[in-house]
């Protein structure tokens, strides 16, 4: 464990050297007996990064009993994935089945602490806690039922076993002080599960409609026993002018249920929900002056090696 309370507390400058050399290979071995059927196998390694609110040591927010703050110290996860995959093609789409094994170094997520200048609240942040594993089975699909609707679906199921360290108060809080707080490994066990649809319906030549649902099963981890999440997001599409101009309408989280909500018991017995603005109604219009040649060029996208926000989701 790298974080450093009253350094965070206190806004201490903190010296920070990255100097390393790492390396990530990936193979991949596919064979297609058939047009229909194919195999692969894989081996992949890969870097998530800290994000940047992860790493900002400047309070993020605070309430009676929590503050949130980033870790300057976190250091990047690093993934160890092996893959098998079977994938049949279907005659209005395809689907794979697949079964994984997942070595993860360094895993960053939340962490709790006991606050050194008030037994009463505690800190959030961000931690590397030690290696963890998982396997499971993967199923996705992309499909057409009909000319004018097309899904595509997935649902993942898998154990992980995780290792870390955790804190507790080893006294009642009304006489507890700081030596009473005790720092212990422990290891969580846990199976875990992932729903996700998307439906694209063809109105006509130039509206479709669209509907996403998501839902994640619960989920043990180190400091918290994740509670289950669900939201659903509709969206619209129409194109005008012979497809030079396009307008769109997204509702998201319709329902207003995306919420991460938890149990706890370190470092003392504790219940929370965390919500964010995810009930928003976005409206866009485009349109493309000059030939349908041209496109604009678009701006870099940042890379997904980065294991950024709050850790929620």
């Amino acid at each position: 464990m790298r974080f450093n309370y009253l350094m965070m507390l206190l806004r201490e400058n903190i010296p920070f050297t990255n100097d390393y050399f790492e390396w990530y290979p990936s193979a991949f071995l596919t064979y297609s007996p058939s047009e229909k059927n194919s195999y692969q196998l894989s081996y992949s390694r890969r870097v998530d990064r800290p994000g940047v609110g992860q790493v900002n040591p400047i309070r993020e927010w605070s309430t009676p009993l929590i503050s949130s703050f980033g870790n300057q110290s976190l250091q990047p996860q690093f993934t160890n994935s092996f893959e098998t995959n079977y994938t049949r093609q279907l005659e209005n789409g395809s689907i794979t089945a697949g079964v994984f094994y997942r070595i993860i170094e360094d895993e960053i997520n939340r962490a709790v602490f006991v606050d050194r200048t008030n037994l009463n609240r505690i800190i959030l942040t961000f931690d590397n806690f030690n290696n963890s594993s998982s396997y499971g089975f993967e199923l996705s699909s992309n499909y057409k039922p009909t000319k004018w609707w097309r899904l595509n679906g997935s649902f993942d199921l898998y154990a992980q076993t995780q290792n870390g360290i955790t804190e507790l108060l080893n006294a009642p809080i009304e006489t507890a002080t700081v030596d009473d707080i005790i720092t212990q490994k422990i290891t969580v066990d846990n199976v875990a599960w992932n729903f996700k649809l998307f439906n694209n319906f063809q109105v006509t030549k130039t509206l479709s409609l669209s509907a996403f649902g998501f839902y994640r099963g619960a989920n043990k981890g180190i400091q918290f026993t994740m509670k289950p999440m669900y939201f659903v997001n509709l969206g619209a599409g129409q194109s005008f002018a012979d497809g030079r101009g396009s307008f769109s309408l997204n509702f998201n989280d319709v329902l207003d249920t995306q919420e991460f909500a938890f149990d706890g018991n370190n470092p003392f017995k504790q219940s929370g929900a965390f919500n964010w603005e995810s009930k928003t109604i976005f409206a866009g219009l485009s349109y493309r002056f000059g030939g349908k040649k041209y496109s604009a060029k678009s701006g870099k996208n940042r890379d997904d090696n980065e294991k950024s926000g709050g850790g929620f989701l």
